[in-house]
């Protein structure tokens, strides 16, 4: 973990400098070149992380029943940390309540329709958050790096795909107007993070207690 500080340090000055620099330019030139629209043919595509969140309870009995391996790693790995990194990022959208790029839900104030931006912090029902007001961390962005991380991690080999096709949905995210540059670094940050404690904390509990 400690090797991984300039990582952490990365994200971190690039949340701060994407809120600060980088943000709303990113928005209004997406929205300007209309790429939200001329891309809606594929929007499906990256609708997949809440499929994994609504799966993940599965995932996880699925490896109870495996056998010690590889696919048990990963499975156990994998389920465990989208339903941290689930929990967590709601908890975040309603600690920063921050404001939309777009609106495109109930009406939500936004930076391109009404240019409000920025943090709001606390609003909503205790950590359930306001829908009108929770862009801050990304949460597909955040599953995505959840749900394909602990596959990298098992199959080195593949290491490089999961963390391009996780990043692809933080693009995604960026193209459609749904979230700010900063939103998708931070759901980047936080599912990274919970794939890295999680498995942490199952390797040294495996070394402790043998299973399976």
């Amino acid at each position: 973990m400690k090797s991984l500080t300039p990582l952490w340090l990365s994200l971190l000055l690039g949340i701060v400098v994407g809120y600060c620099f980088l943000d709303r330019p990113i928005c209004e030139f997406v929205n300007s070149h209309a790429w939200p629209k001329h891309l809606d043919f594929i929007k499906p595509l990256a609708g997949w992380p809440p499929v994994m969140t609504f799966f993940s309870p599965l995932l996880f009995i699925a490896a109870i029943f495996c056998r010690e391996g590889k696919p048990r790693d990963t499975l156990l790995l994998l389920s465990v940390s989208i339903l941290v990194t689930f929990v967590l990022k709601n908890d975040l959208k309603w600690l920063f309540s921050r404001y939309w790029p777009l609106t495109w839900i109930q009406n939500n104030p936004s930076w391109i329709s009404n240019h409000v931006y920025g943090f709001q912090w606390f609003r909503g029902p205790l950590f359930q958050g306001d829908d009108a007001t929770s862009a801050f961390p990304s949460g597909h962005t955040a599953v995505a790096f959840a749900a394909l991380l602990p596959i990298g991690l098992n199959y080195r080999n593949l290491l490089p795909l999961c963390i391009a096709l996780a990043s692809l949905e933080g693009i995604a995210m960026i193209v459609y107007d749904y979230h700010f540059f900063s939103d998708v670094l931070a759901g980047a940050l936080l599912g990274t993070a919970c794939v890295l404690v999680v498995k942490s904390i199952i390797d040294s509990e495996k070394s402790a207690v043998p299973w399976g």
